[in-house]
């Protein structure tokens, strides 16, 4: 318990420090907050506590060691506007060492035409914005009951020939009391630089007096534009298993969210699995954003899937989500995972 409140400690004193933004759409790196993995988006997003797979590492990095196995994992979904988001995400169990994990997040718009004030209609020259990060994970059990896990990202975000990228750093914890499976859960998402533009088409020449004849009023210099920082998001949430029986689970789920560019809200999710022989299969629904104070695109999620086991504690796994948005319609996300 001494690493609980130690870490609660520093997670409420950052999580006071939020309370005072009430910034809305004022962060770089957005792509960030675009939750992955099937199951955790069929239950609301409500997954700070149940997180021990791959996606875990999106969730909160200290649940990676909640399995022995190694694990892969692979989300794609169809996203606003023609993009589209991929998440790839591994796991490796090193025993009494700890687990690693390695994720990698991309998030592409498709090809855009270039149109400048002469040619509003088009040049006939495309270009591909994206957003792109990388993580490294590390999380050890403290105890049979607490894990600790942190994860270190680059970040990059890219449009025609100007990028902007930056560095930051996940923390999570989770404790499971071993009653009714109950599992306590804490993380802190995107804490790290500011981010800002840079590029070749920024770079201009500069007259420092033009009243001033025969002097150089052609000197390199750069447009400066503005630093933007990370949309850091602090989630505790609580999970426990109403039923557990050696072939049906249901499990239920509340997370409480505060990002520091949007308003504090509640995500709540349930599955009930059942199992027959070695195949499991689950059905999740979960509602998004709940009692947000200002602007939202909350809604209901559904989803469900399979898992299949093979031998050794080996298996596969197939997942599907569908969530609603208020404004811009539903989005279907899928997830293939293996355990191994």
């Amino acid at each position: 318990m001494k690493y609980m409140k130690y870490l609660a400690f520093v997670l409420l004193m950052t999580h006071s420090s939020l309370l005072a933004q009430t910034k809305i759409g004022s962060t770089a790196a957005q792509f960030l907050g675009i939750g992955v993995g099937a199951r955790p988006l069929a239950m609301g997003g409500a997954n700070v506590a149940i997180a021990d797979g791959a996606n875990a590492l999106y969730w909160n990095p200290g649940g990676i060691t909640q399995s022995d196995k190694n694990a892969l994992e692979f989300s794609n979904a169809q996203w606003f506007v023609g993009s589209q988001i991929q998440n790839a995400a591994a796991t490796f169990n090193m025993g009494a060492t700890g687990t690693v994990g390695l994720s990698m997040t991309a998030l592409n718009y498709g090809e855009m035409e270039v149109t400048t004030v002469n040619t509003p209609e088009g040049t006939g020259e495309l270009f591909s914005p994206s957003d792109l990060s990388f993580g490294l994970s590390y999380a050890k059990k403290l105890t049979d009951k607490f894990s600790i896990g942190g994860t270190a990202k680059y970040i990059r975000q890219k449009i025609w020939n100007e990028k902007a990228t930056g560095a930051a750093i996940d923390m999570g914890v989770i404790y499971n009391t071993q009653w009714k499976n109950m599992r306590i859960g804490m993380a802190i998402t995107n804490f790290g630089s500011d981010m800002k533009m840079e590029g070749r088409d920024l770079r201009v020449t500069y007259d420092p007096n033009t009243n001033i004849n025969g002097n150089n009023g052609r000197l390199p210099a750069n447009l400066e534009t503005n630093p933007w920082s990370l949309p850091l998001t602090y989630r505790v949430g609580v999970a426990m298993d109403a039923m557990n029986t050696s072939s049906n689970r249901l499990t239920l789920a509340l997370d409480g969210v505060h990002p520091s560019d949007n308003a504090t809200n509640l995500n709540a999710g349930l599955e009930y699995a059942v199992k027959i022989s070695n195949t499991a299969f689950a059905m999740r629904g979960g509602y998004r954003q709940a009692f947000a104070a200002s602007a939202s695109d909350g809604g209901w999620t559904v989803g469900g899937g399979f898992q299949y086991g093979m031998a050794n504690g080996m298996g596969i796994n197939l997942d599907a989500s569908l969530q609603s948005h208020q404004y811009l319609g539903n989005r279907l996300m899928w997830t293939f995972g293996a355990k191994f």
